[in-house]
């Protein structure tokens, strides 16, 4: 008798899980586990923080519509956040953390040098990651095959506007200007490479301590050789907007190239004036098309428009992107996916995005999107052209 009550008792949860909406821990959708290491405070907090609320709008889009489905089973994902402070040694930390006790296989790490202090720690414990982050080939070679650089490469950044600003500015000669660490030292090797090929002369050289706020003697020493462009390559967006405006103070009237990553709200507020006549090539500024709209409102009614940042653009497509490969897989593990998606094409927020840059790195691990091209005129970022990605640059 105990057991026929026990058998209808059982027979009874299971009906009411199936008409309560789904929500019964028996239906319920498997978490994936996704984490953010990046910085949320300092001087690249502007890249870090867009780029977080980017990830989360993707991932939400996902659980939205109904999850993903591996062999029958329904999961969705959750996000975690961590701060590193863009410190190489708070990524190590965040980085165990996210391994050991949150169970992550799947992580997106900020900063060329962060990555690169994280990447024996991922392949000890097969993690494949999808970075926000520079480092050149120390970063991205044949021996890291699950790691990803998920932004666009300023290798063609640069291919596609020194032939811009050789017939528009008629630059000849550069000023490098990038942070003293991995990042920086692949980005003076990327603008070293790609001015080569375009016939431009880096006449000088320099790097900067992270946090500086004094530019003023390193760029005495760059103004007195005379370059016909200032480029910032690899320095985070703070950083960048101080040097503008420092070297206007000090009468440059050349060229200014913010190159990575500017964020002009910031950029106007710290140099105001003197960024007239910059130039830097990000995405959109404003929605183009309906996709951007919806996004741009939906994070608008989270956050609100003076929080807008337009890393959010390169970032939304991340979990949609890693969603497709395992769906198309049926598959989690970390090496299969990583085949697939060096071969994958999709549909992103800001057109056909795909992984490349086989012919300067060995590997598909460049993630390829077209960027667009502004310039700061009369106190406003001006939209100019789209930069097509150069064909025979990063891939044959």
């Amino acid at each position: 008798m105990k057991k026929l009550i026990w058998v209808i008792v059982t027979a009874i949860v299971l009906l009411a899980s199936i008409f309560d909406g789904g929500q019964s821990e028996v239906f319920a959708a498997t978490e994936i586990k996704f984490c953010n290491i990046t910085a949320l405070s300092g001087p690249a907090a502007p890249w870090g923080i867009p780029s977080v609320r980017g990830i989360r709008l993707g991932a939400e889009a996902v659980n939205e519509n109904g999850g993903f489905k591996v062999e029958g089973q329904a999961y969705k994902w959750k996000i975690i956040d961590y701060d590193h402070k863009y410190t190489p040694a708070e990524a190590v930390k965040a980085a165990n953390r996210a391994i050991y006790s949150d169970g992550v296989r799947y992580m997106s790490i900020m900063g060329g040098s962060s990555t690169l202090a994280c990447i024996p720690l991922m392949k000890e414990n097969k993690i494949l990651s999808l970075n926000v982050a520079g480092g050149g080939k120390s970063v991205t070679n044949p021996d890291n095959p699950l790691v990803f650089r998920y932004i666009p490469s300023v290798h063609a950044v640069y291919a596609s506007i020194y032939p811009y600003l050789m017939k528009n500015e008629g630059i000849k000669t550069s000023a490098c200007i990038n942070p003293d660490n991995t990042t920086g030292q692949s980005g003076y090797a990327a603008s070293q490479m790609m001015a080569a090929a375009s016939n431009v002369r880096i006449i000088v050289n320099e790097y900067f301590e992270r946090g500086s706020k004094d530019f003023t003697a390193m760029l005495t020493r760059v103004l007195a050789k005379k370059p016909d462009m200032i480029d910032t390559c690899y320095t985070d967006p703070t950083s960048s907007a101080l040097i503008c405006k420092q070297a206007r103070e000090l009468g440059y009237e050349g060229v200014i190239l913010l190159t990575w990553g500017p964020d002009p709200e910031q950029i106007l507020k710290i140099a105001g004036p003197h960024a007239e006549k910059a130039y830097m090539a990000l995405g959109p500024l404003e929605p183009k098309t309906p996709n951007q709209r919806q996004i741009y409102e939906r994070f608008v009614a989270k956050w609100g428009a003076g929080e807008w940042g337009r890393n959010v653009w390169f970032q939304y497509d991340l979990i949609p992107c890693l969603t497709q490969a395992i769906v198309e897989t049926q598959s989690f593990d970390p090496h299969i996916l990583a085949m697939h998606l060096e071969t994958m094409t999709w549909e992103g927020v800001l057109g056909k995005a795909y992984f490349g840059g086989a012919k300067l790195f060995g590997i598909r691990r460049q993630y390829m999107v077209p960027l667009s091209l502004y310039q700061f005129q009369k106190g406003k970022p001006i939209y100019l052209q789209d930069l097509p990605i150069q064909p025979g640059i990063l891939d044959d």
